[in-house]
């Protein structure tokens, strides 16, 4: 950590300033610091969520192929009022493309159920 002095509380910055910096700046108990960090928080997920983030990838893969083609959108549309608006999992979503991301990820959740490692 770098301490950076500022004279007035006002030019203290916080955050990054910038998309392509490494680190950002906070301010703690009046005094402005740089911190530096790696951010690998998506690749130290839980098995669970691995699982998770497969299935959301699977449905936004699945739904842009859908979305390309018109007569797909037109049958997509068509299943959506059949089904009444409700998915899977029971609840009512407002839009046909809400309904068919959530059929989709039930749809990966059933051919790909989780299984928990055993250690």
């Amino acid at each position: 950590m770098a301490k950076i002095g500022t004279a007035n509380p006002v030019e203290a910055v916080q955050g990054k300033l910038t998309s392509k910096d490494s680190g950002y700046f906070y301010v703690r108990n009046g005094k402005q610091f740089y911190r530096t960090r790696e951010e690998n928080y998506q690749q130290n997920q839980s098995p669970r969520q691995k699982w998770n983030s497969a299935a959301f990838a699977f449905a936004h893969k699945q739904l842009r192929a859908i979305e390309s083609d018109e007569s797909q959108i037109t049958l997509m549309n068509a299943d959506y009022e059949m089904a009444k608006h409700i998915a899977p999992n029971g609840k009512s979503y407002p839009t046909a493309h809400a309904w068919k991301f959530n059929c989709l990820i039930h749809e990966y959740k059933q051919a790909n159920p989780y299984e928990p490692e055993c250690e």
